[in-house]
């Protein structure tokens, strides 16, 4: 009876219909029965959480997410002390109903930190915002959103969640008790963080959403370079000035980060120019224009040809677009944002880290069929089992790697070698270098076959 009471119920629960209308997830949230505790204490009456315990708050992760925790630590492949013996004890329709019922709160800004956190908070931010390629750290925001709201069941609502928790977790995924998405994605991100870089994410995101949001300042300190001090490392982020150049910086930098939003008129696909120079064309081995500026005006293809169009080509061949025009201001910001970028470079100098670095073909050549396996294993979990990437409110989260959304076959990346260096380096995600050159090799093949734009 009391599974049919719930499924009556289903996506139909909010706070007051919990406190008028007692239904399976309310019943059991607030009471729980027999052998089950109310989750009300630990997770709170409404999915706040309590805010100096490890315990998580629910309000915010949704439906398939809460239900899919609840089935991993049924099934054991989650442990926890608490939550597992309780998870084994509930019916698959009482696991619906605490879903639908937690899933209908939103959860409730964080309290402002202490301003004496500043500091952690910055190196928190800089962790969450952007990484650090040089250090294997991966972008939070990347997966999670710059908001902490997550995309779905995949990556789930972060924003505001207990400190506390998230210490105990990204410490779990580092040492391997969780797994997360997909093929460890989430343990394979959290393996390079110290114990500082730990207690300073977990922090950052615990105020995130807060009201008023504490202002928090970049410093050297909470800044280091995000390249090994052995390469050039380009200006720090916070360095831009407050001039006219300054904001056509600025914008150069929304128009690299995202180009299809910026620069609609010229792309034809979902591809953004970070997306193959990472790190926002900062990052050392991941094609950095910092090195690339200073090698123009040069031969190219035997012919002179500027920077200016080099970016052309680009909108055309991996943006499957038409040029932008040369005195219009989306080639313009684009050229102010390499150019600072690249100060203190050395003006024609080869400079280490430019580029991708080169890899030979394996003796044995390389094979698109091992490849495809391989793609399979590794790459659709971020990219799709169909290349199209992902996609999340309109956002592209993981671009996509064949189709028309795609680079076109004139495009750098199209040709097997540039493709097989990039992927060595950058490639996986969550664990880029981890690849032997007859892999990035066979990938590359694979792609090669995949239909794409002329």
């Amino acid at each position: 009876m009391r599974c049919v009471v719930g499924l009556l119920f289903l996506g139909a629960v909010t706070a007051h219909a919990a406190t008028r209308f007692p239904t399976l997830g309310a019943r059991l949230a607030l009471s729980g029965h027999g052998s089950i505790r109310a989750c009300a204490d630990c997770h709170g009456s409404q999915g706040q959480g309590l805010p100096h315990f490890a315990y998580p708050k629910l309000a915010g992760l949704g439906f398939s997410y809460i239900f899919g925790a609840l089935q991993s630590f049924a099934d054991g492949r989650r442990l926890n002390g608490i939550m597992t013996p309780i998870a084994r004890a509930l019916t698959a329709p009482e696991m619906r109903a605490l879903a639908v019922y937690y899933a209908s709160f939103r959860p409730r800004p964080p309290h402002v930190a202490r301003p004496a956190d500043r500091l952690r908070l910055a190196r928190g931010r800089r962790y969450y915002e952007h990484g650090d390629m040089s250090e294997r750290l991966i972008a939070c925001a990347q997966c999670h959103g710059r908001r902490g709201h997550g995309m779905g069941a995949r990556f789930p609502w972060i924003a505001g969640q207990t400190e506390a928790y998230m210490k105990e977790q990204l410490r779990s995924f580092r040492a391997g008790a969780r797994r997360g998405p997909g093929l460890g994605l989430m343990r394979n991100a959290a393996r390079p963080l110290g114990a500082r870089q730990i207690n300073d994410i977990a922090l950052y995101v615990s105020i995130l959403g807060a009201r008023p949001p504490l202002s928090i300042p970049v410093t050297n300190a909470a800044m280091p370079p995000i390249v090994p001090r052995r390469n050039f490392v380009p200006p720090r982020r916070d360095a831009i000035p407050h001039t006219v150049f300054g904001e056509a910086v600025r914008r150069g930098r929304a128009i690299f980060d995202y180009t299809a939003r910026y620069a609609a008129p010229y792309v034809g696909n979902a591809l953004s120019c970070g997306d193959c120079h990472l790190g926002e064309g900062r990052e050392s081995g991941a094609g950095p224009m910092w090195a690339a500026a200073v090698l123009f005006p040069r031969s190219y293809q035997g012919r002179m040809t500027t920077l200016a169009a080099r970016i052309q080509a680009a909108f055309i061949h991996s943006e499957n677009g038409r040029a932008p025009p040369l005195n219009g201001p989306v080639l313009t910001d684009l050229l102010a944002y390499v150019h600072w970028m690249s100060r203190g470079g050395v003006i024609g100098a080869h400079a280490p880290g430019r580029g991708y670095p080169p890899i030979a073909e394996p003796k044995r050549g390389a094979d698109a069929v091992r490849g495809a396996s391989l793609y399979a294993q590794r790459c659709a979990v971020c990219h799709g089992d169909r290349g199209k990437g992902v996609r999340y409110n309109g956002r592209a989260v993981f671009p996509p790697v064949w189709g028309s959304l795609s680079f076109g076959r004139r495009a750098s990346l199209a040709r097997m070698s540039v493709m097989a260096a990039f992927l060595k380096r950058t490639m996986p995600y969550a664990d880029p270098g981890t690849l032997g050159s007859g892999a990035a090799y066979d990938l590359a093949a694979f792609l090669e076959t995949r239909p794409r734009s002329p």
